[in-house]
């Protein structure tokens, strides 16, 4: 007959529920290689052990004496220094004196352990004592990290480690059997490790949730990254799209303007050569002038393309800068720079003060106004109005004329480079106004073009965040000014400048019949350190110079002997 199954008792039952556990523990622990968990699984392997087998214990007394009862008292004193041993991997082993205050609390529970090796007869009480001892280690260490984490479940871990080792005294000291204690104490230790592998399967959890949402973030900021490189390569594409189409422009505009002027100076000059062959003074003194106006207007073209190929490397500054002035100061420019020019009249309304680059600002408005002074000369009465308007800290400025305009639809065109609006009825090669819009563009603005009714031209730049406030935060405006015509004609006359000494303005105006620019602005520099008086009119024969305008340097230096 076959043998009859084992009852299943109580303490069985506890075992196969250990065993069960153990399992848990050593599939969770390779899984996830969590410290302590793989020791826990041996503990709880070795108590599983025990139970299945403490039906057939029999206790004779007080003392360990048997050679049963040391083998299953040195099976459970191992497990549970093995569960002691586990926790202290799972919270982290900690430093200095409390690690060894924890294995101090481990030696009396393996000095009995190997005790009951040497066939010591130990007693029950005291073996039971020392052993549990061990747990005292780390539920200091898990209130440790209960302070030291909050909300991890340290603090039931800690709890749990407390009780252990208290509930059989507690037992036996409310009347409860000896031989009864087995059953609740393991039902305590069952709980506890179901409460330990929660507890870590709920920190997994949580980790991998935060995981999952840093990599989340981790992915949202890699497509922003994404969409900004793509923006900047969109903004590189155009902006290399715009220096081919510019070069493109740059290559017609040269052969264009260049051949003409270059085409004429090898014409005169052949004449004059010819004509100093055949002794024809007069007709070589005729030829030589014309010869030193092309060379000039060629000149001023390659310093305007200079100008506007500088624009694309310039470093931006951001500095208090005040517009009147710099309207002010490119009107007394300008006029200069055009002797016998029907002077505008020139209205300037209030405008706040901004931050920007200056030198960058000087270009706009020279070239706005040099723009609206070029087109306003067939007016019966020229007029240049400069205006500014700030919405939130963007500042919006606007030179306007009332000369001959442009058609609306070409307003895009105007700012191209090379362009002309009036198929080269003015004077000029169409790169002032592609000064204006790369120097706006160099501090972050934009430009636009507004055509007027019945003629005249509205050219705007607008600079954002650019308005200056005070501390109180209201913008600062300085007060307009208006120039009539009267005073505007007057602008370059002797009452506006201290001139050098005569044999100065004699080398002055020697250079600028010979074209020598370099040599002009040499003694610019050179009368700026001579006297401070003269700083003046440096600066005037400066901006001159720099822009090859040698018949505008020998207008201002004859201005003194008038």
């Amino acid at each position: 007959m076959d043998a009859p199954w084992p009852t299943l008792t109580v303490l069985r039952v506890e075992g196969i529920s250990f065993a069960v556990l153990a399992l848990l523990y050593a599939t969770v622990g390779a899984r996830t290689r969590e410290a302590g968990l793989r020791t826990l699984a041996v503990a709880f392997t070795l108590i599983a052990a025990w139970y299945l087998h403490a039906d057939l214990l029999v206790f004779t007394g007080p003392l360990i004496d048997t050679l049963q009862l040391r083998l299953s008292a040195m099976l459970i004193g191992t497990a549970v220094l093995a569960i002691v041993a586990g926790m202290l991997q799972y919270l982290g082993m900690p430093a200095g004196w409390h690690r060894a205050a924890t294995l101090a609390a481990l030696v009396p529970g393996a000095m009995l352990v190997l005790a009951l090796t040497v066939s010591a007869r130990v007693p029950r009480v005291v073996f039971q004592a020392g052993v549990l001892l061990a747990y005292a280690g780390p539920a200091v260490l898990a209130f440790r990290r209960a302070a030291q984490q909050p909300g991890e479940g340290h603090a039931i871990l800690g709890a749990g480690l407390v009780m252990l080792p208290l509930l059989p005294f507690s037992l036996r000291a409310a009347g409860v059997a000896p031989m009864q204690l087995q059953y609740f104490a393991g039902l305590s230790v069952l709980v506890f490790g179901m409460a330990v592998l929660a507890i870590s399967l709920l920190r997994r959890h949580a980790a991998l949730a935060a995981e999952i949402e840093r990599r989340a973030a981790a992915q949202a900021q890699l497509r922003e990254a994404n969409a900004r490189l793509e923006d900047r390569v969109a903004q590189r594409t155009a902006h290399l799209r715009e220096l081919i189409e510019g070069l493109e422009a740059f290559t017609r505009g040269v052969s264009h303007d260049l051949r003409g002027p270059l085409g004429g100076m090898s014409k005169l000059a052949r004449m004059a050569t010819d004509a100093l062959a055949e002794g024809d003074m007069v007709m070589a003194q005729r030829a030589l002038p014309l010869i030193a106006e092309q060379c000039d207007a060629s000149a001023r073209m390659v310093a305007a393309m200079l100008d506007l190929a500088r624009l694309g490397d310039a470093n931006v500054r951001r500095v208090p800068v005040s517009l009147g002035e710099l309207a002010r100061a490119a009107y007394d420019e300008v006029m200069l720079s055009l002797p016998g020019v029907v002077r505008p009249s020139f209205h300037r309304a209030p405008m706040p003060a901004v931050l920007g680059d200056p030198d960058l600002l000087r270009a706009v408005f020279v070239n706005l106004v040099s723009n609206a002074v070029k087109f306003t000369r067939g007016a019966a009465a020229p007029r240049i109005d400069i205006e500014a308007t700030s919405h939130a800290r963007d500042v919006t400025v606007c030179v306007s004329d009332n000369g001959v305009g442009f058609d609306a639809a070409t307003a895009a065109q105007l700012f191209e480079p090379f362009y002309r609006a009036h198929d080269g009825r003015y004077e000029g090669y169409g790169l002032g106004l592609s000064i204006v819009r790369r120097a706006v563009q160099a501090m972050g603005g934009t430009v636009s073009a507004h055509a007027g009714h019945g003629g005249g031209a509205r050219l705007c730049f607008t600079l954002p965040g650019a308005l200056r406030e005070m501390n109180a935060g209201a913008a600062v405006y300085e007060e307009p000014e208006v120039l009539p015509a009267e005073r505007a004609g007057s602008i370059g006359t002797a009452n506006s400048l201290v001139y050098p000494p005569p044999e100065e303005m004699q080398v002055l105006r020697e250079l600028a019949r010979r074209g020598n620019m370099r040599s002009v602005r040499e003694r610019a520099d050179h009368l700026k350190r001579l006297d401070p008086r003269y700083a003046a009119f440096a600066a005037r024969l400066a901006t001159l110079a720099d822009g090859c305008q040698s018949r505008a340097i020998t207008a201002l230096v004859e201005g003194q002997a008038q």
